[in-house]
């Protein structure tokens, strides 16, 4: 039988983050952050998220081993310009977002693959005691 370390400040960054995300805030860091969904199965965590209009070279992914971190650059046309604009919702720029995962992954396993502006990223769990970090590239 092995013991599992109680960390109860990733417990509570977890329940912190789980708030925010369900609160009323439509805007996080520099712009607005894409919406992510983050299920499990077994023997990974999946974590899909809606970034349209985004490039696959203006994305970056970082995976830890207890977080996925998404940033990136909504660019705008050359035609679109202030005098010109009758009506605007969508945002440009750039945005970033970390979300904390639900049990602990191998980032250096993660694959992401990103396709009709949904960025999906599966990541194999991992058995407790290991530390990893690294940049994965978006296929």
């Amino acid at each position: 039988m092995s013991l599992m370390p109680w960390r109860p400040l990733r417990e509570l960054g977890r329940d912190m983050w789980e708030f925010l995300e369900r609160s009323s805030f439509p805007y996080w860091g520099e712009g607005r952050a894409p919406r992510v969904d983050i299920y499990q199965t077994e023997t990974e965590v999946i974590v899909t998220a809606e970034v349209p209009g985004v490039s696959k070279d203006h994305l970056q992914l970082y995976v830890d081993e207890d977080a996925v971190r998404l940033s990136g650059q909504i660019s705008q046309s050359e035609e679109f310009r202030d005098e010109n604009i009758y009506r605007t919702e969508r945002h440009f720029g750039t945005f970033a977002r970390t979300v904390p995962l639900p049990v602990e992954v191998k980032p250096d396993q993660a694959r992401a693959e990103y396709k009709d502006g949904i960025l999906s990223v599966r990541i194999p769990k991992k058995e407790p005691g290991m530390s990893n970090s690294r940049r994965i590239d978006i296929q």
